[in-house]
């Protein structure tokens, strides 16, 4: 046998097209259990979003003469504000009005609920969660999101911290403000999971699987198929072939010295 065997491209076309059944059915397969787990397994999430314009100094926004420091230090403002708008006292401020507008049974599908000493308190950490805070292209653009289960919360989580920013930043910081861009909307469709994009991905992914299992298959078959196997295998020449006629039907054969 020689040192090293060689697999040509045309051999590997040909082997994968001989299995191409093989690749075609372990992909649906994949694919459709992606499909399966993302549309119902996976609970849907919803996305809503709201922005806020920080300004560095309120005198200067009146008067309409707004420099570049004042970009500058409104950008660096961003970043502050960002860590107190997630500080567990603003959270505990959102948490009790979520519970006002929409009560502990209902809220309590949607968000962790801490009960002890007969007071009820939505889970700072579990909001932390929901809630994601970011400069948009590093600007002095502060934009709010929140993913929950349920679009109407989603909604009213990027509302509501809107609502309690302004005063909590200027008690706190004693410098800038905050405009509300638009409002949140209650978004119509899910964000994630993204059912199709998934689907594709395991289809994709089933078969890529499916190529390495078959390749890996033809690579450790020892089996000799044909005469050029039998010369590129053991390289030394075919000298006669004798037919196994009782497999012949099934296209066998058996080869001598």
């Amino acid at each position: 046998m020689p040192e090293h065997f060689e697999l040509d491209l045309k051999e590997i076309f040909e082997a994968l097209l001989k299995k191409a059944w093989i690749i075609i059915l372990i992909a649906i397969v994949v694919s459709s259990a992606t499909y399966m787990v993302s549309r119902f397994v996976v609970s849907p999430q919803y996305t809503s979003s709201i922005s806020l314009h920080v300004n560095n100094s309120p005198e200067t926004l009146a008067m309409g003469t707004i420099g570049l420091a004042d970009i500058n230090a409104a950008q660096r403002l961003v970043n502050t504000y960002i860590v107190i708008l997630q500080d567990d006292y603003v959270l505990d401020q959102l948490g009790n009005q979520l519970l006002a507008e929409f009560g502990e049974e209902w809220l309590a599908y949607f968000v962790p609920l801490n009960r002890s000493s007969g007071h009820t308190r939505v889970d700072t950490d579990a909001l932390r969660r929901m809630i994601s805070m970011s400069s948009v292209n590093n600007t002095e653009v502060l934009r709010i999101q929140a993913q929950t289960r349920s679009a109407l919360l989603s909604a009213r989580i990027c509302t509501i911290m809107t609502e309690i920013a302004p005063d909590v930043l200027i008690r706190v910081v004693g410098a800038g403000s905050v405009e509300v861009i638009g409002t949140a909307r209650v978004p119509d469709d899910q964000s994630s999971p993204r059912v199709l994009f998934n689907s594709i991905i395991g289809l994709i992914v089933g078969i890529a699987l499916a190529v390495v299992i078959v390749l890996l298959r033809h690579l450790f078959d020892n089996t000799i198929k044909d005469e050029e196997g039998l010369k590129r295998r053991f390289n030394i020449p075919v000298l006669g072939e004798i037919p196994d006629f009782t497999t012949a039907r099934k296209g066998g054969a058996r080869y001598a010295k």
